[in-house]
């Protein structure tokens, strides 16, 4: 007697706002794209080391590790704004394409979206900031 075949089980409802809020608070670790089963997640959490090696130097808000480390933070807080504003429909297919939800996203999305370009754009000039300093101390010239 042969065994009765189990359906498959429905894969599991990606959230476009949660994706998104990981993205923005968790980005540097590729917490989203592990989220949403993405390849290369592993990739983000490769440049936690370089934060700790600014750490040991007196101003490490101006050694270039720290603005290696920089990178992934950045490009967190740019997914998060692409998750959040990409739409529903586009959403489902590309990630809830199996699944018998469908996603239905009105408010959550586009405040994270603002968060994002709020805390995003103040990161990235703090950064730019803190890198042009450091170039033109090294150069030796006096921006005052």
């Amino acid at each position: 007697m042969t065994e009765p075949t189990r359906p498959a089980a429905a894969p599991a409802f990606k959230s476009k706002p949660l994706a998104a809020a990981l993205a923005l608070f968790a980005g540097a670790l590729g917490a989203h794209r592990l989220y949403l089963g993405l390849r290369l997640w592993w990739l983000y959490p490769v440049c936690i080391p370089l934060f700790v090696m600014a750490l040991q130097f007196r101003n490490w808000y101006q050694h270039p590790t720290f603005f290696l480390g920089m990178i992934p933070v950045l490009i967190g807080m740019a997914e998060a704004i692409y998750l959040a504003l990409t739409p529903d429909e586009k959403w489902d297919a590309r990630f809830n394409s199996r699944s018998e939800r469908r996603s239905d996203n009105r408010w959550p999305p586009v405040l994270v979206a603002i968060a994002g370009l709020m805390i995003g754009t103040t990161l990235l000039m703090i950064t730019l900031v803190l890198m042009f300093q450091t170039y033109f101390e090294a150069q030796g010239l006096s921006l005052g």
